[in-house]
């Protein structure tokens, strides 16, 4: 059977293509000899899963340890049920300990007695029972909630003092999050507990960061060894780029470019230019990683982030309930943002284009426009008409900003990115640039081989001298002699008539058209 790249579930060796895991398991093993309980967290689908699957193989091929791995997200539909919850993780290590280890280091029957107070008894029977120290891998921890997430960690923390022993000799939390950012609802005491607290034993939180260039590299060669198929440097370099090496997204494009229907012929080099190609059909596709992330963006904690970085503002802690702290954490954890040269940023470019997308999907479908009534006779865009049009519809239907329920102040931003969205569909695509230390929103609608590069911002005191600089900037940056700069009224509209006012500037040798939107 010939090797792919995975994007569903973990890897497995003889079916996939895999970065080596050799540097990484070195830091694991230093923790596990010195007896330590520590975290691995990072985003979903980032390879977590089939690290600590490995990591199970070699100790327990190595022979010194008996390693084994189980998830307990089974248990997450119990909520604040103890007993069910304990007792669905029991299941989970006996169901795995038949699967992954030889019979004689299964947990006899004995083990599964007097288990009233939780699966702590279950692992001091069975780790008093082996021949050998117990190494746990438990993952998805954080999936679990409330009191039976606290009981978890607890009695992890409890049995501590007992291993090798008694109980595990060291042990491996999986999960999205750093155990610090849990903030545990518990019914029994009606307060928050803090992850921390619960689990004060921990010696190291490690983060499973993204794929460098160099990993990228090494696996496409997999491919390139396997079939004899080149990728030029510039393709490897653009798939870096555009996924700034998430894992799932760096496996998806080599999916998608040699593999399904649109495939590159093995034969043939694979070029930059189908890596685009592939990426616009990812954006549009929002297979179920990109899905998943779509789906977070309805979250208040997460909608109030993403909004700060839309319209380029730090967002103010004393407009929202909750700390932002701790909602720029999160996201973080979740993989949709990171700390860039502005501040914080979206992740990479992938997850930039599809966020305004899919928030501007219902409007892009009730606009009922044809893209073609803004086509030239030579295929061109006739982005003069494009813009005059918004303004009419604009002025007819202000109510899609007025009355939108979540992301009110990127409300200006997203109907117009929803009416240009839906113009290039027919055949070009929009590339957007934002962060939250930027001020401002830049995108470039790229259609019939012409760029045309707007700039959008909230009105305030100086936008239009701080406007035209930035899209100066932006201008220079993309070789182009004109762009637009849209800027949006923050106050309801009292004179209608200076609504849609157009207006042409010169900065930098550069010709701007001023829209007053």
């Amino acid at each position: 059977m010939e090797k792919s790249f995975n994007t569903a579930g973990p890897c497995i060796p003889d079916d996939h293509y895999m970065v080596s895991i050799t540097p990484r398991f070195e830091i694991f093993k230093k923790l596990i000899d010195n007896k330590r309980y520590f975290l691995l967290h990072a985003p979903r689908q980032t390879g977590k899963t089939t690290l600590m699957l490995q990591l199970m193989e070699l100790l327990n091929q190595e022979g010194k340890y008996i390693a084994l791995y189980v998830n307990v997200e089974a248990a997450q539909p119990w909520r604040n049920q103890i007993i069910e919850v304990n007792q669905m993780i029991v299941n989970e290590f006996k169901m795995n300990a038949k699967i992954y280890l030889p019979s004689e280091f299964q947990p006899a029957p004995a083990c599964f007695e007097e288990n009233t107070n939780g699966f702590s008894n279950f692992l001091t029977n069975w780790c008093l029972q082996l021949p050998k120290p117990l190494i746990v891998f438990m993952d998805e921890v954080d999936a679990l909630i409330g009191d039976g997430l606290i009981s978890v960690l607890r009695q992890l923390r409890s049995g501590y003092t007992q291993r090798p022993r008694a109980f595990p000799h060291a042990l491996c939390l999986i999960g999205l999050r750093d155990i610090r950012d849990y903030r545990i609802y518990s019914d029994a005491s009606k307060r928050y507990i803090v992850g921390g607290s619960a689990f004060n034993i921990k010696e190291k939180s490690i983060r499973l960061n993204d794929f460098t260039l160099e990993q990228v590299k090494e696996l496409y060669a997999q491919h390139t060894q396997a079939t004899a198929q080149k990728f030029t440097h510039h393709a490897l370099q653009r798939i870096f780029d555009l996924t700034r090496g998430q894992p799932w997204l760096v496996n998806a494009f080599g999916r998608e470019l040699c593999f399904e229907e649109q495939a590159i012929d093995w034969k043939q080099t694979v070029h930059k230019a189908d890596v685009d190609k592939i990426a616009e059909i990812l954006i549009k596709r929002r297979d179920v990683h990109l899905d998943q992330l779509s789906d977070k963006l309805t979250e208040p904690r997460v909608a109030r982030i993403i909004q700060s970085i839309l319209v380029g503002e730090a967002a103010q802690q004393e407009e929202f309930e909750g700390d932002l702290n701790e909602d720029q954490q999160y996201l973080i954890d979740l993989g949709l943002v990171r700390v860039g040269n502005y501040g914080l940023e979206i992740a990479n470019p992938i997850y930039r284009n599809i966020i305004p997308r899919e928030l501007t999907a219902y409007q892009q479908n009730m606009l009922g426009i044809d893209p073609k009534w803004y086509v030239k006779a030579d295929g061109k865009l006739d982005i003069d008409k494009v813009l005059e049009a918004y303004i009419k519809f604009y002025k007819r239907h202000h109510e899609f900003v007025t009355k939108r329920r979540t992301y009110t102040e990127a409300a200006h931003h997203l109907l117009l990115i929803a009416w240009l969205q839906r113009i290039v569909n027919s055949g070009g695509r929009i590339n957007h640039e934002y962060a939250a230390g930027l001020g401002r929103l830049d995108l470039c609608i790229e259609f019939a081989e012409e760029q045309f590069a707007f700039e959008l911002k909230l009105s305030h005191k100086e936008v239009l001298t701080e406007g035209k600089t930035q899209l100066a900037g932006y201008l220079h940056r993309l070789s182009l002699e004109q762009g637009w700069l849209v800027i949006f009224s923050r106050k309801d509209v009292s004179d209608w008539d200076a609504v849609g006012k157009r207006e042409y500037v010169e900065e930098e040798g550069k010709r701007i058209e001023v829209i007053w939107l």
